[in-house]
């Protein structure tokens, strides 16, 4: 009896070790639905609207999030604008932390998803970040 109460703990534990997504892009970041900048699965900026401004410039390729006093920021330039699913660019992404301001710098974005409301969702997957932007007409 002993056998199969241990072997219902190590199924458990590994149904959940499956639903952990620590290496990629998580089903559940598609869920994210505000500006957002993640690094290794921790929120670095999130966009809030009442206290935060974002802009877009289609022509320099730049997005930037940040606080109306831009002490918390993150900045995203890109080798070409996403376009569609499956598209791959370089990126250069800058973002502060509780500290310092962090610099990342030809890293390899991939979009995952475009929304018709112009959000995006990207990933990095050799600096586990994703990023969600919103490309603003």
């Amino acid at each position: 009896m002993r056998h199969w109460y241990r072997i219902g703990w190590l199924l458990a534990f590994a149904l959940l070790a499956a639903g952990c997504n620590r290496d990629g892009f998580s089903k559940s970041d598609l869920e994210i639905t505000n500006v957002c900048l993640k690094v290794k699965g921790i929120v670095a900026y999130e966009y809030i609207p009442e206290a935060s401004q974002i802009a877009f410039n289609r022509g320099r390729k730049e997005f930037r999030a940040g606080t109306d006093t831009m002490s918390d920021y993150f900045l995203l330039r890109m080798s070409d604008v996403p376009r569609e699913n499956g598209q791959v660019f370089t990126g250069y992404l800058q973002w502060t932390t509780d500290d310092d301001i962090v610099t990342r710098s030809n890293l390899s974005f991939k979009v995952e998803r475009i929304g018709d409301d112009g959000t995006v969702w990207l990933w990095c997957a050799a600096q586990k970040i994703t990023v969600v932007i919103k490309l603003l007409n």
